[in-house]
């Protein structure tokens, strides 16, 4: 009953504080804060859920509470459900919904912001948006909360709630290994099952996604009464999980149990200690499947204890050191959300008070990314470009497929293309086994297969999964309606790839991948982090290979095993990325034909040779293949031979007068190698094409001399050659070493000549290069 929860001991101080300042709530999970705190704030109240069946069954259960109807007094807003009215004064609402709509902060005259410790980008901006902006009372509450940092942070009062928790017995199960890991999972779960078949009260199974729960229904189908639990459910399939039944459930659910809802009659949890969230690597965001942290794991632990004393089952060895804290989504996740979001609402992020700063490299790549998209202009602003991804309910990325597509004429296509990659789950079931003509993917493109599976009449015949296909269709829906667009979605199964993946390159040209082989592997690769292709894509089947456009990555495994794996590809030919103007040009072969320079240009894409075409060079390129004929000796072949001997002179003159040495001849700036003096003389003459080779001459590339005098000096006391009669040295100093090095360049002599014919070199290591290596004739001498 509502007057046995412990939060109500704490009203009294609640209202007070809240009077004064912000406030933060620590209560644990069934102390009755989410539904009764709503309650005692006085005004509209704007109750931010970060889960859809948060917002959905509290509300229910706030409005039940209140004795009043469902969208009347207390209501809802979530993607595609709005059940509210001009009455409503308590409003629960996803924090993306919120951050899209200035009136919803605007109206409210307190602001909740639920299960903060969740730290999402979106929850610590909006947190950010309310200091910057006060428009209200404001009240910050978790179940598990550094709450004193917090409330120094917001300059409020914390207060703490006590909760009603019994002791919880754990017991692991490994199997297969230390860490939680997903191998045999249903599996695993049955025998959990088995395990606790004499422990009282209902089992709730903590699965990573919906996939998992989908696997572990079908595989306890007929043995237990299993009732799945995910945001993906309406509001009737949700309230399954919390009803009354005379025999035992089996709830398979996603994290939103973890905290959000406290589910009556549990008894037993069974976790998989799996949970899959975004990561950011090199510039892109990835779903991973990982190891839950401790916090997480103490509060799945906790749910068995709500009613009475309860068991947890650990599917992971007791020796398992997992993360303490799960790290919040700013220090683990793109910023191009942040930067983007606020951005819209007039700000930047350093001059926002975030309860975490994010890190400024990762801020700077989010705003470079923008900045190639067209969707900040010069003061870091939104761009019209940038307003329109950030009024599209989807990821940015996404988003600007969308934009990309309509000027390509393909909208409706990659419409239905992202609505399945916004599902982020796998589309098409492991390995169904279907005649030629059902199966999508025979075709060898995941693009064109999703878009086809989507549009089907019966999607399940041709593998897709229904649950996937639901909440795609779902989406299209949404998404259509946002644009504009006609409510009626396209059936034809035609699709235009050709534009589908000129609009990706477009949006992005990250997404092009070239193909490296090594042995019977192959990966794929954009200059950073190598990706290989997933086992079950469609590109399997494509004829022919050599890159792919990756719409899709996830991450496979954890910690060194973890794998990025392309799970969306559409295989494009090389010349599709040089049409794009993907890569950079670097000269090849090289060749004089009379009075031009002529190259083979080749271009290059994540250090593979993407085009050749045969062209007289311009620019940069020109003068490479200039240098490349001077430096290979094609051109002007004596002029670089004195060129070489006088710039080694130059140096030794220079490495002289560093050490004081009265020959030497100080230069200001270091002596540069023969390469770069060749290449700083072509910038210095002009050169910017091939034709150009009729205006130079031998005398344009020949190096100044150092002074006579030194010159005489250096011949005398170091000579560039040494002839001893029967052979003739080279003579290669390295005054940084005090060595004089003697190649042989003349004669057959084997053995070393005798120091008496050789000149003095004073204070210098002697040695001699020979057929058996390196022989010392003399240690350093005065």
């Amino acid at each position: 009953m509502s007057d046995e929860l412990p939060i109500l001991a704490l009203r009294g101080a609640f209202e007070a504080a809240l009077n004064q300042g912000p406030v933060v709530l620590s209560s644990p999970t069934g102390s009755g804060k989410s539904t009764e705190v709503p309650r005692f704030c006085p005004g509209r109240v704007l109750v931010v859920e970060p889960r859809r069946i948060a917002c959905r069954s509290l509300a229910a259960r706030v409005a039940e509470l209140d004795g009043s109807e469902l969208g009347d007094a207390v209501g809802y807003m979530v993607r595609d459900e709005h059940v509210a009215s001009a009455s409503t004064r308590i409003l629960f609402a996803t924090p993306g919904l919120v951050l899209r709509s200035r009136e919803l902060l605007a109206q409210a005259d307190c602001v909740i912001l639920d299960e903060f410790h969740e730290r999402s980008l979106d929850v610590d901006l909006l947190l950010a948006l309310c200091l910057r902006e006060p428009r209200g009372r404001l009240v910050i509450m978790s179940a598990t909360l550094e709450g004193e940092r917090v409330a120094q942070h917001v300059g409020g009062q914390h207060l703490s709630a006590s909760g009603r928790a019994y002791d919880v017995s754990i017991r692991h199960l490994a199997s297969g290994g230390v860490l939680p890991h997903a191998t045999d999972l249903p599996a695993r779960v049955g025998e959990a099952l088995q395990a606790a078949q004499k422990d009282p009260g209902d089992v709730l199974v903590f699965l990573p996604g919906k996939a998992e729960i989908e696997a572990c229904a079908r595989l306890l189908h007929g043995r237990f009464s299993v009732i799945p639990l995910h945001g993906g459910l309406s509001l009737s399939e949700q309230r399954r999980a919390f009803e009354r039944t005379r025999e035992r459930k089996v709830i398979l659910s996603t994290n939103v149990a973890e905290t959000s809802l406290t589910i009556p009659g549990i008894g037993v949890v069974i976790d998989s200690g799996l949970v899959r969230q975004t990561r950011y690597h090199d510039g892109r965001s990835y779903l991973a499947l990982g190891p839950i942290a401790l916090d997480s794991a103490a509060q799945r632990t906790g749910r068995a204890g709500r009613t009475g004393p309860g068991v947890c089952y650990r599917l992971w060895s007791a020796a398992a050191q997992l993360q303490a804290v799960t790290p919040p989504e700013i220090h683990r996740e793109s910023l191009v959300p942040l930067v983007l979001t606020a951005a819209a609402w007039g700000h930047t992020p350093e001059a926002l008070p975030l309860l975490d700063a994010p890190k400024p490299y990762a801020l700077e790549a989010a705003r470079a990314e923008l900045r190639a998209w067209g969707a900040l202009d010069a003061a870091s602003g939104l761009s019209e470009l940038g307003r329109g991804l950030f009024a599209l309910p989807v990821d940015p990325a996404h988003a600007r497929l969308l934009v990309q597509a309509r000027e390509h004429g393909c909208l409706d296509d990659m419409l239905d293309l992202v609505a399945v990659l916004s599902v982020g789950r796998p589309l098409f079931e492991a390995s169904p086994e279907l005649a030629p003509d059902d199966d999508l993917r025979a075709a060898g493109c995941d693009a064109t297969a999703a878009i086809g599976a989507l549009r089907a009449s019966d999607p399940a015949r041709h593998g897709a999964s229904k649950l996937v296909i639901t909440e795609a269709r779902a989406a299209r829906l949404r998404l259509r309606r946002q644009l504009g667009l006609s409510q009626t979605p396209p059936t034809a199964a035609s699709v235009r790839r050709d534009a589908l993946l000129a609009a990706a390159l477009a949006a992005d040209p990250r997404l092009a991948h070239v193909a490296r082989e090594r042995g019977r592997e192959r990966h794929f690769s954009n200059g950073g982090t190598e990706l290989a292709l997933a086992r079950e894509s469609a590109a399997q089947h494509a004829k022919r290979l050599d890159a792919v456009l990756a719409l899709e990555t996830r991450a496979f495994g954890a910690g060194r095993d973890a794998r990025l794996l392309i799970t969306c590809a559409m295989p494009l030919p090389l010349n599709d990325l040089v049409r794009a103007g993907l890569g950079t040009e670097r000269v090849g072969t090289v060749r004089a034909d009379r009075k031009r320079v002529i190259a083979q240009l080749e271009r290059v894409y994540a250090g593979r040779v993407i085009g050749e075409r045969e062209a007289v060079p311009s620019g940069e390129l020109a003068r490479q293949a200039f240098a490349t004929l001077l430096l290979r000796g094609s051109l002007f072949r004596d002029a670089i031979a004195l060129s070489t001997a006088r710039l080694g002179r130059t140096a030794l003159a220079a490495a002289l007068a560093q050490r004081g040495h009265p020959l030497g001849v100080a230069s200001r700036e270091p002596v540069p190698s023969l390469e770069q003096w060749v290449m700083g003389r072509l910038e210095t003459l002009g050169v910017e094409s091939g034709d150009d080779l009729a205006l130079l001459s031998a005398s344009d590339f020949t190096a100044p001399e150092v002074p006579f005098e030194v010159q005489k000096g250096l011949d005398e006391q170091f000579p560039p050659e040494v002839s001893v009669g029967d052979a003739t040295y080279r003579a290669e100093y390295d005054l940084t070493q005090n060595q004089v090095l003697l190649q042989m360049i003349k004669g057959s002599r084997k053995e070393p000549p005798p120091l008496a014919y050789l000149p003095r070199f004073a204070g210098l290591r002697i040695c001699v290069a020979g057929p058996r290596g390196v022989r010392v004739l003399r240690e350093r001498a005065g």
